[in-house]
């Protein structure tokens, strides 16, 4: 709970500071077309590269599997809280199968055929461009797009470049703190892997909990006016809570790309 506190502590006093545009501005297509039924396509995972390149790095590899995977599984928590009605794994499988779009042509052809053959509202495509082990950090490079089945707009569009500090020994060895143990150990994971997992279930909360309440609840347009988050963020997680200040374009293309 304390660590819950300090998180939203932490973030409300950095978004506080920096000129955010409110969501009726963000997320006026959202508020205007009301979707309510979701599909969430499975990511497209750039990271993957690495496991073509180095096939013998089986631990790495594995925990960029595993954390791949950890991270479309949350994604559904975050929206459900907001009042989406998220299409089920079996049904989206049966949708991925059925679909001959390909993850790019998701991002930018007509998906119009997803509302009228399957009812979907919007369609969420989310693209892991880059992972990087830095100075004792693990670094995500994610872009999440969420897409109109009606319009073909972009309903809400971010790049999230996501870090989570790890803590080193003087040998420079990580240390097993207390949250990624727990993690690791729910998970029946490493602690390598259980910190990527940790980090993008982290990012999947803030950043798809900061969608508009959906149409179906009495709240609906009553958060018009809060504060949207940028499209460019940087999310770093600390041990106990986690920064959040507005990332420009070229940090994160540099991060991604470079």
């Amino acid at each position: 709970m304390k660590a819950k506190i300090a998180t939203a502590a932490i973030a409300l006093i950095l978004f506080g500071a920096c000129k955010s545009e409110k969501k009726i501005n963000s997320y006026s297509d959202i508020y205007s077309e009301r979707p309510v039924t979701v599909y969430i396509a499975p990511i497209s995972d750039k990271a993957q590269r690495k496991v073509e390149k180095y096939p013998s790095d089986a631990e790495y590899n594995n925990e960029l599997n595993s954390a791949k995977a950890y991270m479309y599984q949350t994604m559904p928590n975050a929206m459900l809280k907001k009042g989406y009605y998220v299409i089920g794994p079996v049904a989206s499988a049966e949708i991925a199968e059925a679909s001959a779009l390909t993850h790019k042509q998701l991002r930018s052809d007509d998906l119009k055929s997803f509302g009228s053959s399957f009812g979907i509202d919007a369609v969420l495509v989310v693209t892991l461009h880059n992972w990087k082990d830095e100075n004792g950090k693990k670094t995500a490079c994610l872009e999440y797009q969420l897409r109109s089945t009606k319009s073909n707009t972009d309903l809400m569009h971010a790049w999230v470049l996501a870090t989570k500090e790890v803590s080193t020994n003087l040998k420079g060895d990580p240390i097993k703190l207390k949250n990624d143990t727990r993690f690791a150990k729910k998970l029946e994971v490493d602690n390598g892997t259980a910190q990527r997992c940790y980090l993008l279930e982290k990012v999947n909360d803030y950043v798809l909990r900061n969608l508009p309440t959906s149409s179906q609840r009495r709240q609906f347009e009553k958060d018009l006016y809060r504060k949207a988050n940028p499209q460019y963020l940087k999310y770093t997680w600390l041990d106990g809570g986690a920064e959040v200040e507005e990332c420009s374009e070229e940090e994160y293309e540099t991060a991604a790309f470079l």
